[in-house]
This record gives structure tokens, sequence and C-alpha cells, in this order.
């Protein structure tokens, strides 16, 4: 039976719920509501989830009990999952708990005792709250290679990418990411510029000197507005003094921007991701390789990470890499058992050394994923983002589980996530892109698609303009005009990235998919087999990608098929 609205409440608060349900009563709205103390699970499963099934707006009544409710979240875990219109009202102003946090995200809340307003939401909807951003903005600029032999660029790159991580968990800075600052390198760029594209006050420039083991780090903190330095030094030591460098680092900086820690806050910066420098070496030598994002450079990658914990089996972090790694290389290049038995051993140490963090929600999704379990995926990414809302790559997994089960929406909305915490990032846009390209052709979700990609071209092009031989990002960006509805654009660099021969498997794909969209099914085959060709193997994307679709029944499309389904 359908009710215009369910309330969620604690049966703590059920006095005040009572009384809310008459007023609603009262005005002709019709109401679910449990009066008598719903228990066990199958009563639940029966009539709370077809309560909430049937119902135009879901009411959650916030206090201190119900934040503390099994019950309640679970209730409203449900509603966020089946789409429902969410209304927030506080019984009393409660600070919600990371669990609350996500599927409430910037909702206005109501008050009980504004009736009026609780009627106005139930028919028009909940705005939501925009806040501006009050926190300290910064970015740190990749640090040049002052050394002898010019080769140790992969440390300068590691030493600034790992002053980000640290300094993003403070949580007055807005830390612009890596990988956003990291297409900065060798690039003439005026700060000037970088703090009106990128909305950044004060910036942090550094060298790097190595030279064997002896290392210099010089490093200045930068206000834009005032142009002063508000701090600058130089650092010297041997390799294994490089933890208390960067924690002296860390510390001057927050002093410089006059911000002051939480315990919580400070034992994070000062946090080492290993006791032993060879193997902290051996790491951020991985991390550039992985960045390329080549099967090659990922199997260069995973080699040095295994290497690394062989040096230090306690370095959390580059166990997270081993994982990741493997499940990257046998989703798009090799479909060999033995990567994701890697992979999960892996994650059991990460586990093992550290609980069950965010981190390690984040590996388990993306190998459960790969081993074919949807919902087991999707498991781990809801405990990812549960654990850590503010974790984007917990946002990201979730995404591709709700894909692979075919809940769309909910894809879209995990991925809009995934875009707030990562506004700068072309892999999360592309992502949120590709989920809104999935949900079909009809008038409303095509002017959604073609909106945010106008949103998103912009960012691409900053990227290929500061990283012109960035394939993959240019195959994306050529995508993203077919998706604004800008087709001779996309058409024209299309042709151009067809002729390039180093093209790898997945940029190939992509360039595969832009082709069908453009009605070039010869072309677009012509593509895919490249793709093949050049390693790209992931079966689960060539069986459900609809991009796909105008080839399914070609003979050429269906012999590729099989080929890959022998292969794996």
């Amino acid at each position: 039976m359908h009710h215009d609205i369910f309330i969620s409440y604690s049966s703590k608060d059920k006095e005040k719920a009572d009384q809310l349900s008459e007023l609603l009563a009262s005005a002709g709205l019709s109401v679910w509501i449990d009066r008598s103390g719903i228990v066990g699970a199958e009563q639940w499963a029966t009539e709370i989830v077809e309560g909430i099934r049937a119902c135009n707006t879901f009411l959650i009544l916030l206090s201190p009990n119900s934040i503390e409710s099994e019950n309640v979240l679970r209730e409203l875990s449900l509603a966020s999952e089946k789409r429902k219109r969410v209304l927030p009202v506080d019984i009393e102003q409660v600070i919600l708990p990371s669990s609350f946090e996500y599927p409430l995200a910037g909702l206005q809340r109501v008050a009980i005792s504004d009736f009026d307003k609780i009627v106005h939401a139930h028919k028009h909807g909940v705005e939501k709250v925009v806040k501006k951003d009050e926190r300290k903005s910064l970015m740190i600029l990749p640090f040049e290679d002052l050394s002898p032999t010019q080769d140790n660029g992969w440390f300068a790159d590691g030493i600034a990418s790992e002053m980000v991580n640290s300094l993003s968990y403070v949580k007055a800075l807005k830390v612009i990411d890596w990988n956003t600052s990291r297409m900065l390198k060798n690039k003439s760029v005026k700060t000037v510029e970088l703090a009106r594209e990128f909305d950044v006050r004060y910036f942090i420039e550094g060298q790097v000197r190595k030279f064997g083991d002896q290392i210099k780090i010089s490093i200045m903190l930068l206000d834009i507005e005032t142009g002063d330095h508000l701090w600058q030094d130089s650092l010297r030591g041997v390799m294994n003094d490089i933890f208390d460098i960067q924690e002296q680092c860390a510390e001057k900086v927050l002093a410089g921007l006059k911000l002051h820690l939480t315990k919580e806050e400070a034992e994070k910066v000062k946090k080492k991701p290993t006791e032993n420098a060879e193997a902290y070496e051996l790491y951020l030598k991985g991390q550039e390789y992985y960045s390329r994002a080549t099967r090659s450079d990922f199997e260069r990658a995973l080699a040095l990470y295994e290497e690394a914990v062989r040096r230090d089996p306690r370095f959390v972090t580059a166990n997270a890499n081993i994982a990741n790694t493997c499940t990257a290389l046998y989703r798009s290049y090799d479909r060999s058992e033995a990567l994701l038995e890697r992979a999960e051993a892996a994650a059991g140490k990460v586990k093992e050394l550290e609980g069950e963090t965010a981190q390690y929600y984040w590996v388990m999704s993306s190998i459960t994923l790969s081993r074919g379990d949807a919902e087991g995926a999707l498991q781990f990414a809801r405990r990812a983002v549960e654990t850590d809302p503010a974790y984007d790559q917990g946002y990201d997994a979730l995404g591709f589980a709700y894909q692979a089960l075919g809940r769309l929406e909910e894809a879209v909305q995990a991925m809009e996530e995934y875009v707030r915490l990562l506004e700068n990032s072309t892999t999360a846009h592309f992502s949120l892109l590709v989920g809104l390209n999935e949900l079909g052709s009809s008038p409303e979700a095509k002017e959604r698609l073609t909106q945010a990609a106008e949103r998103a071209i912009p960012i691409f092009e900053r990227h290929v303009r500061l990283n012109p031989d960035d394939y993959n990002a240019r195959v994306q960006l050529a995508s993203v005009c077919w998706m604004a509805e800008r087709n001779p654009e996309a058409l024209a660099e299309a042709e151009k990235l067809s002729a390039v021969e180093s093209l790898d498997g997945i940029a190939l794909y992509n360039l595969a998919c832009l082709y069908l969209h453009l009605q070039d099914s010869d072309r677009g085959m012509a593509m895919l087999q490249r793709s093949v060709e050049k390693g790209f193997r992931s079966i689960e994307t060539f069986r459900r990608d609809p991009d796909l679709d105008p080839l399914r029944g070609r003979e050429e499309f269906e012999a590729l098929l099989r080929e890959l389904e022998i292969a794996n």
C-alpha cells in the first residue's frame, strides 16, 4: 500500500514520533509508522522493507537515541539504496556518526518544531546545503631534482607526494591532491595563475638533492595573497633520517600556517609508513612506475613493492599497493589466478597490521569484484566509506560495485561523491561520466550527461595542455567532447589519436567506444582489435559494456570475444 511518508525513529523517541505522525495525518498525508515495535529479522524484512519501498518521502528523526540505533541505520541505508527522498528532522541537534554522514551528506536538516517546513520539504524536496569552504587551501608543487646525476626525480616526487598525504589528515587544510599537483612537473606556470585556477592561497615549493645516501631538502611556504614567504629552510641528513626530516617539514609548514592539530591529527601526521629507509626508497620508486599505468610499469611497480615488503614485512602501504597492483594487472591485462591469490595475501597482511581500515575494505572490494562477486564487493565498499567518509577511493569502489550490479543511479551517486572529494581529478570525472552514460538515452539522462561533461571539459583541457603526451587523457577528452555533444571536436581528436602507434590497450579501448558512439563501427572494431593486441583483456568489460552493443552479433566481434573467453 502506498504512503506519502515513512517515519524512521528510535523506540526511545516514540512519543515525539507519534505526535509528528498525527500532525502529518491531520494535514491530509498518509503516514507509515511502526507503532507495535517490530522485532525479528523476518518481520523487519517484510513489513519495514515494504513500507520504505511504498513511500514517497523517508523521514528520519535524528536524536542521540536514533544515531545509536542499528535499526534506524538499516532503514536509512535501505531508503538511500532505493533512491527515496530523504528528509532529516532534528528532535535535537546531534553530530552525525560516519555511518549516517554519507547517506545524509549535504541535506538540509529541519527542526521537528517547524511543521510547515517539514510539509514543504516533503512536497518539494530538501535543499542541499552549500557551504563555503573555510579551510586554508594549500598546493604542494612537484619538488625539483637537484641531484648531480639528475636521475632522482622519482625521489623528489615521492617526498612531495608523501607530504600531500601527511598534511591531508589535517581537517583545517584543503590540500590539492597529488595527482593534480604532479601534472605541473617541469612546467613553467606562475603560482599567481595556479592560485586563480585552483582557488589556492598557500603554496609549498621544494628542491631535493640526493647523492648516494646523502639527502638535502629545501622547502619554502608561500602566501600568494601577501607575497610573503611564511617559512623556508633546508634540512640535511642521510637516508635513515628521511622520516625525521619529513616530520620537521610538516611541523614547520603547520606552524607557518598557524594551525593547531588535534591529538588524532598529530598522530597521523607523525606516523611513519615504515622504519626501514631502504624499503621506503623502493616503495617511492614503485609509486613512480605505478603512476604510468601500463602493463610493464605495473609489473615493475609490483616487483619494487614486493622487495619493499621483503625489507619490512610490516610496511602496510606497500602491502596495500601489492594488492592494488595485482588486481589492476588482473583486471586489464593478465587473468592469472595467482595474481588474485597474491592480492588476497597482501590484503590479509594489511588487516593483520592495522585492522579493518578504510584502506583494507577498499582493497578487498577491488579483489572481490575481480572475482565476480559484485554483492560482496559492494559490502566491502560500503564499509570503506562508513569507516572513513573522506576516503575518496572508497566511493570509487562503491561506484564500480553498483555498476556491476546494474544499480546505475546509485553508482552515479557514489561517483558524484568521488568527484566532490577530488574535484580536479580527470579519473574521478571520467568515472562519473561513464556512469551517467550508462543511465540510458532518455532526455533527462542525456541532459545530466551533457551538463556533467561540460563541467569536466575544462579539467581535461587543463590536464592535456600541461601534459600533451598523456594519450590516455587525450582519448578521454575526446570522449568527453562527445558526451557534451561536441561531435566535430571529438571526431577530429579521434582521428589524430588513431594514428598514434604507442597508444596502450586501455586508451585504444576507450577510442573504440568513442568511434562506436560516432556511428563508425568499422573504426570502432579496428580500435578494439588493436586494444586486445596491446594487452587489454578485461573479459567482464567486453561482456557488459553497453558501448559495445553496436558490434554484438558481428562476426569479427564474436570471434574476438571467443578468443578472450579461451584466454581467460
